[in-house]
């Protein structure tokens, strides 16, 4: 799990976790990242999610996630 030295409550927890499996399925299903590239994509995605949630917890992230994924600058390449 990307959100180990997290602080947050249970839910919140859960929440993040349940947002990035989520948005990593989205982000697979558009561009099937490569297993070289799979660790700095997916340390990628938490830091967006994370951004995400502390701009405002209380919107949905997985979509979001994704979006904001692909609208970085470039992909991470396999």
């Amino acid at each position: 799990m990307p959100f180990r030295s997290i602080v947050a409550e249970p839910h919140e927890l859960a929440k993040l976790a349940n947002a990035f499996d989520a948005a990593w399925i989205g982000v697979n299903s558009v561009h099937t990242i490569g297993r070289v590239a799979q660790k700095r994509a997916r340390s990628r995605l938490a830091a967006i999610i994370l951004e995400l949630w502390r701009e405002d917890p209380s919107l949905p992230l997985g979509g979001r996630a994704v979006d904001r994924f692909f609208a970085g600058d470039r992909l991470p390449q396999p």
